[in-house]
């Protein structure tokens, strides 16, 4: 890999992946619809930076060299709230990701589309996926899958999960959890039984990067740990390191929607690859509360 386009480049899984790759003296086009990317990397010679809401505009417009990979990581909206379901968002986010590996599937050889766990996400008794955003996601990578493989373009879905550490500055339950645990702020829980997987922004970086070099072609990927313990275990976990002598009580929210990990061959990237999450957890959190603090 020498040349790639990384979309949603200003954003916190994209930001750290474009730094990583320019660290690997990769040529990156760093694509963000903020002005901000002008100035997101402007100690490296081989950042390319292009302000452009591609729901309206073509790549093809701006990029004029061949890719060799195009790792497709925006999407409109938050990971929260009314956003998860918003059909009329969902839907538009779906057609812009098509619109985009079509627009460049004449010069780019490979496209990597981050997709989510969440396409997977059940509700206890009930035997099918309930989460908008998450079968948005699925239904973009299969699309785009399709295209690609029209245009003879490699492609694989990338299924990610929570992913959380320094410099994500959003609500996920992972910062808002460190903050209320280091500030003594009120907790409410839910029971914790089902499992959850959390990955280390190290890893998923390393992961995207690994399907780049080595993944199969039209193979899907999960990014995560080949055991993943429950959310309650981990709870407990970032207790004894940030608030030892504090109290928590599971089961104050209802737990009736999970994530069905089990959907997922979860050892499919390393068979593949070599890849494997390789972040202490401990370390992890404790880097991430550190900078939380300072925010």
């Amino acid at each position: 890999m020498k040349t790639a386009v990384v979309t949603g480049a200003g954003g916190f899984i994209g930001g750290a992946l474009t730094k990583k790759l320019l660290d690997k003296n990769i040529i990156v086009y760093g694509v963000d619809i903020s002005e901000k990317i002008y100035n997101a990397f402007n100690e490296y010679e081989n950042f390319i930076p292009l302000k452009t809401d591609f729901s309206k505009e073509k790549l093809s417009d701006k990029i004029h060299e061949n890719i060799d990979v195009l790792f497709y990581l925006s999407w409109g909206g938050k990971l929260g709230g009314s956003d998860l379901y918003d059909y009329t968002l969902q839907l538009e986010n779906v057609r812009t990701a098509i619109k985009t590996c079509e627009d460049l599937a004449k010069f780019c050889k490979h496209f990597i589309f981050a997709a989510s766990s969440y396409e997977c996400m059940v509700k206890e008794h009930i035997a099918i996926p309930i989460n908008i955003y998450g079968i948005a996601k699925k239904t973009a990578a299969d699309m785009c899958a399709s295209v690609a493989h029209r245009n003879n373009m490699g492609f694989n879905k990338a299924i990610l999960t929570n992913t959380f550490g320094v410099g994500d500055r959003s609500d996920k339950a992972v910062n808002t959890i460190i903050k209320a645990m280091m500030f003594n702020r009120p907790l409410k829980l839910v029971d914790g039984t089902h499992k959850n997987d959390w990955v280390y922004i190290d890893d998923t970086v390393n992961g995207l990067i690994s399907i780049a070099d080595n993944g199969i072609h039209f193979k899907n990927y999960y990014i995560g740990h080949s055991e993943i313990s429950t959310f309650k275990e981990k709870i407990n976990i970032m207790k004894t390191i940030l608030c030892p002598k504090r109290k928590l009580i599971f089961g104050d929210i209802n737990e009736d929607t999970y994530v069905d990990y089990s959907e997922f061959d979860l050892n499919s990237l390393h068979n593949d690859t070599g890849f494997e999450c390789k972040s202490d957890f401990k370390e992890s959190i404790l880097k991430t509360a550190e900078w939380l603090k300072g925010q």
